[in-house]
């Protein structure tokens, strides 16, 4: 992304560049999940194309048929992106594998903060929904830290999404028996042929479950992609209270694909499909059971958590961990 950087800093296209990117995003709309859409943002790239040539400014470009493509596909994982750095892509869609495994490393999976706030009541911050091999481990580590707490708060308003894997594993943990939850349909892009993939929680999990416990997720407007299929899969399954926003609307999976000249696109091939709903939350979002703004939410479920435990408190000092946490939430949540 540095060398991307370098290039976004100096460069001013010509028109020539300019059809080149146009025509690469249009061959790229030959894997849409959606052909009959496909056709008309094609359309609209063609029609748009004089226009494009005009712009010499490589973000205004991004962002001009950025805007002209979510206006016929209503799509919000279509977008193009620029600064792109192509080296980070084996072939032009695939991550490479070394970088990605250093990057989530240093990001420790997406995990942000583990921690158990006062009243016995668990909280996980996290990201993204990492693709990596070991993802499992920090999810195993996260959740075997907070097993003996009374209830749970998932923070997913900064997560913008990311892979199925590690929501399978984590969505694992808070069920004593695998679940079927969102699928996908996916387009083939040589045969263009739809097929759908079944997803299920992973059938076993290395520590303690996490059962007959109250969750709540916090959601935001940047609760986006795989953030919210996870959101969508565990409210549908009945396991969670959502508090914050309505989430972004995202249900359409895909890759980037490398456009040239430091653009790309990302291009969904897929969409998730519910075998509850039926459907999806692509372009609704999914709705909060408690709405706050996000700026809010945490406070709002961690009081609703400690409001739920009270009852059942025995313990002296957790009685009144959860009276302390209850007279001044505020303080009780600084780190």
């Amino acid at each position: 992304m540095f060398h991307a950087l370098i290039l976004a800093a100096a460069v001013a296209l010509t028109p020539a560049q300019v059809d080149s990117v146009v025509a690469r995003a249009e061959a790229a709309f030959g894997t849409y999940i959606f052909p009959d859409v496909a056709a008309k943002a094609v359309v609209v790239l063609k029609d748009k194309a004089p226009a494009y040539r005009k712009i010499a400014d490589p973000e205004a470009l991004a962002k001009a048929m950025t805007a002209d493509l979510f206006a016929v596909t209503h799509d919000k994982h279509v977008h193009i992106e620029y600064p792109f750095d192509p080296s980070q892509f084996g072939d032009a869609s695939q991550p490479n594998a070394a970088q990605m495994h250093q990057y989530d490393q240093l990001i420790n999976s997406g995990f942000l903060t583990v921690r158990r706030l006062r009243g016995n009541i668990g909280y996980i911050d996290f990201r993204e929904f990492s693709d990596d091999e070991e993802v499992g481990q920090v999810i195993d580590a996260a959740m075997t830290f907070v097993s003996h707490t009374d209830a749970l708060i998932i923070d997913l308003r900064k997560n913008g999404g990311g892979s199925p894997r590690a929501a399978q594993t984590l969505e694992a943990y808070f069920f004593d028996q695998p679940q079927q939850i969102t699928s996908l349909m996916l387009r083939d892009p040589k045969t263009g042929v739809v097929t759908e993939t079944q997803q299920y929680t992973d059938a076993t999990v290395p520590g303690p479950r996490y059962l007959d416990k109250p969750i709540y997720l916090l959601t935001s407007s940047r609760t986006f992609s795989c953030a919210e299929q996870f959101t969508y899969d565990l409210h549908n399954l009945k396991r969670v209270t959502i508090v914050g926003e309505t989430t972004g609307g995202g249900a359409n999976p895909g890759a980037f694909v490398s456009l040239g000249n430091a653009f790309a696109i990302f291009m969904p091939n897929g969409r998730a499909y519910s075998p509850i709903t039926k459907t999806n939350w692509e372009g609704t979002g999914i709705a909060a059971d408690i709405a706050t703004t996000a700026a809010d939410a945490l406070m709002r479920a961690y009081v609703v958590a400690l409001t739920a435990a009270q009852p059942n408190a025995k313990d002296p000092e957790l009685v009144d961990e959860i009276k302390r946490g209850l007279a001044d939430p505020a303080d009780a949540l600084a780190p």
